[in-house]
């Protein structure tokens, strides 16, 4: 395991072992965009943390990469 940004290995994890369930995140978003998720979600057969999951991991790569154009 490394830390987020550096390359120095961290230590031995302590404590209890992973049990494979993803822990629970409490954002606030509008209620009227979070109807318009579960709506887009069910459409495509996902559960609402699969589908925003895919929708934040989408929007990072566009801004990835119109950053790398912005460069060149």
């Amino acid at each position: 395991m490394y830390y987020i940004g550096y390359s120095v290995p961290m230590g031995q994890r302590t404590g209890r072992p992973r049990t494979g369930i993803k822990p629970n995140t409490s954002i606030r978003v509008d209620p009227e965009v979070l109807h318009k998720a579960r709506v887009a979600a069910v459409t495509q057969k996902k559960t609402l943390g699969q589908w925003l999951e895919e929708a934040i991991i989408g929007k990072i790569e566009r801004e990835q990469k119109l950053n790398k154009e912005a460069r060149q």
